[in-house]
């Protein structure tokens, strides 16, 4: 049988802020073998390498099915595109600023923002250079999540892992497996889990990596997603990163499986807000050390449900919009606010707060008229101004903080 190969490439540049290598495409590392005759070569590879585990797949049919509604939900959400692009931006800021927090990053939310925005510089550089270096790690995974020509396998997980790990110390091993052992414990320090040991690990990936590139026993991408971070944190073949890699690997199979919940959704903000059970899951799986074949039900029935927690927490904000904008609508009529603020104060509600900047960005005032604008905001009780005219910013006042989320039924 004669097979001809094609290598992809491409061009486009790295901007990620307060870099100054040169860097190629995220994507361009990574040259896929792809057969040009059936595009696919996963059905040519021999059937080796398994993820061992077992499902009791009746408990989780009510997750999947509740997933399933949230999915067609967001298919049909009516949501303004201007809306969904700040809900968008504000799922993106929770989501690095939640798995880099699980990991121990000082950062809170809108720190993360300044970070990612150039704005702020009042930070330790670890801690802004992790938040850097995530940034790049999952927008490669966004960026090659529709690419099918693009494998996803133990090659793919280690060049993500160097991007978590990229620019903050070499003595990681960014890219490299560990060596040594490497037991995961919780603050205080006692050991909640033993790792393979480090002779073990390359095979361990290998096994990994072909189990993923063979299509993960075609198991619904949620399934498979959660199946994937769960022998991925199990096998821990990294000094560091381990937690961050496996959550890009499952952002990565929900996106190219179609739960991408059109951006919306953060579901590593959900697991940093619910850490103790979160982890929980992991041993209650996993157990204190890795001896597969392993029950993996309540690890993925714990993931499907986090994620349905996380789509609902989106979707109770979507209808807390609707009484944001009749609250704003009511004051404009009534002559206590100027329509002109009506946007900054949407994006203030769903962002959590607002920068000079941001105001100036969504309403194309100029700084003096946004200086007066925010002003009056602030009088009126929408807005609350903190920090020093530099770093400036407003959250909410008692007049936005009052409308909150509406709960899902």
């Amino acid at each position: 049988m004669c097979w001809q190969w094609n290598t992809r490439r491409s061009s486009r540049r790295c901007d990620a802020a307060s870099r100054k290598r040169p860097s190629a495409s995220r994507a361009s590392w990574y040259k896929r073998d792809v057969c040009t005759i059936c595009g696919i070569v996963a059905t040519i590879l021999p059937r080796r390498g398994n993820v061992k585990y077992s499902l009791k797949r009746r408990a989780l049919q009510d997750g999947i099915d509740q997933l399933e509604q949230r999915r067609q939900i967001f298919q049909n959400l009516p949501l303004d595109p201007q809306h969904a692009e700040w809900f968008r931006h504000r799922a993106w800021v929770r989501t690095i600023h939640g798995t880099t927090r699980i990991e121990g990053n000082s950062l809170n939310a809108l720190e993360v923002e300044d970070v990612l925005t150039g704005a702020g510089s009042a930070f330790t550089r670890k801690d802004a250079l992790e938040v850097l270096a995530t940034r790049e790690a999952l927008g490669f995974v966004d960026e090659i999540a529709p690419k099918r020509n693009v494998a996803i396998d133990e090659r793919l997980i280690r060049h993500v892992h160097a991007l978590v790990l990229d620019d903050i110390d070499p003595l990681l091993t960014p890219g490299a497996y560990r060596r040594g052992p490497n037991a995961v414990g919780d603050a205080q320090g006692n050991v909640i889990f033993r790792t393979p040991s480090s002779g073990d690990v390359p095979p361990l990936m290998r096994e990994f990596g072909s189990w993923l590139r063979r299509g993960h026993d075609k198991q619904p991408a949620p399934v498979a997603a959660a199946l994937a971070h769960l022998e991925l944190v199990a096998i821990h073949p990294f000094h560091d990163g381990n937690g961050r890699t496996a959550r890009a690997l499952a952002r990565l199979l929900l996106l190219r499986g179609g739960y991408a919940f059109d951006g919306l959704v953060s579901l590593d903000a959900y697991l940093d807000n619910d850490r103790r059970a979160y982890f929980d899951a992991i041993r209650d799986s996993a157990g204190i050390e890795y001896r597969p074949p392993y029950d993996a039900t309540a690890f993925v029935e714990y993931f499907v449900r986090s994620i349905v927690g996380a789509a609902d927490f989106v979707l109770s904000r979507v209808k807390g919009l609707t009484l944001v904008l009749a609250a704003l609508r009511r004051d404009v009529i009534a002559g206590r606010l100027p329509a002109r603020v009506q946007d900054g104060l949407v994006y203030a509600w769903v962002n959590g707060s607002l920068r000079p900047a941001d105001y100036v960005r969504i309403t194309s005032r100029t700084k003096q008229s946004a200086s007066r604008d925010l002003a009056a905001a602030v009088g009126a009780g929408y807005l609350v101004a903190t920090g020093s005219t530099k770093s400036r910013r407003y959250r909410l006042g008692p007049r936005l903080a009052e409308i909150g989320p509406v709960p899902i039924a």
